[in-house]
């Protein structure tokens, strides 16, 4: 299988070995790693439920960084990944080889001062990373909350959000799985949000349910399908395709499952098709499960 000069295997191939690839030959761009199972949510949308393998070491992810043969974006995710106690140790691990570390959380412990403020002495200290904050909700919708994430945990968002604005470390990607019938309404509450607070919010993702773990029986939206919801809230100009600093397949690629334009110079707005079939083709995204020594594709450890 032949290689290019960054030592990622031919895309072409991507998807023909099931089993993983190892670490040395990871052909994507972008990288989820579970470091954690533990969780402090139990949200119904989970398609990652394991609980009780214990945490990634920070020597094994230091292993992972040193072998991997090109800088990549690195998703630190989980479970909860701020539950991991050596979290600020990842980040500067990440960083020390030339990758980009990027925090997927629910955002609860963005509230908790006794985290922050370790995160933002790594940040004053030239730590560089990307803050990720689920509002399934957005500002104002409790049902939405009730039923994606299991709990009405509306005011602790509110509170953890507030938190972000004080502290102002990172950039922060504001993200929203939207259910039909359930919260389209928070597509334009992100919106807002982000307008209002254009220093700390410079992303937001909005994607599909998808047909994975409570939502099995479901049927989620498709990207065209979100991308008429979201398109109607701006410009024909403003919404035209344009990405930057984000991995992505251009549309000529034919294989759509994203959608990236910026309304305004510092806003990126992603609309994503979440574990479909055409996604989980994905040539450019992949994953490190805990407990595992291989990379898979993206979303083929939730089927």
């Amino acid at each position: 299988m032949q290689q290019d000069k960054l030592g990622r295997i031919d895309r072409a191939k991507i998807n023909d070995l099931k089993e993983g690839y190892p670490i040395e030959n990871n052909p994507y761009e972008s990288l989820i790693v579970d470091i954690t199972g533990r969780c402090n949510m139990n949200c119904n949308f989970c398609y990652y439920p394991e609980r009780s393998l214990p945490d990634m070491s920070a020597e094994y992810f230091e292993n992972v960084c040193a072998r991997l043969p090109a800088p990549v974006y690195i998703r630190l995710a989980g479970g909860e990944p701020t539950l991991h106690p050596d979290l600020i140790n990842f980040l500067r691990i990440a960083v020390k080889y030339g990758h980009t570390a990027y925090i997927g959380s629910n955002g609860l412990k963005y509230a908790d001062p006794a985290f922050m403020d370790p995160l933002k002495e790594a940040k004053e200290s030239g730590v560089p990373f990307h803050l990720g904050f689920s509002m399934d909700g957005g500002h104002s919708n409790n049902l939405a909350y009730e039923t994606i994430n299991g709990e009405d945990c509306l005011k602790q968002k509110l509170v953890a959000f507030d938190s972000l604005v004080s502290y102002k470390i990172g950039r922060v990607c504001l993200s929203a799985i939207i259910v039909r019938g359930l919260n389209e309404d928070v597509i334009p509450q992100l919106v807002e949000l982000a307008d209002r607070h254009q220093d700390i919010v410079r992303y937001i993702h909005f994607r599909n349910a998808a047909k994975v773990g409570a939502w099995e029986n479901t049927e989620p939206y498709s990207i065209d399908e979100l991308k008429r919801l979201v398109k109607q809230f701006f410009s024909e100009d403003e919404f035209r395709q344009r990405c930057i600093a984000e991995v992505h397949c251009p549309p000529e690629s034919g294989k759509e499952c994203c959608y990236r334009f910026r309304p305004t110079k510092r806003l990126q707005i992603s609309i994503i098709e979440f574990a479909s079939e055409r996604s989980s083709r994905c040539p450019r995204r992949g994953r490190l499960v805990l407990g595992r020594n291989k990379i898979q594709p993206l979303f083929d450890s939730m089927k």
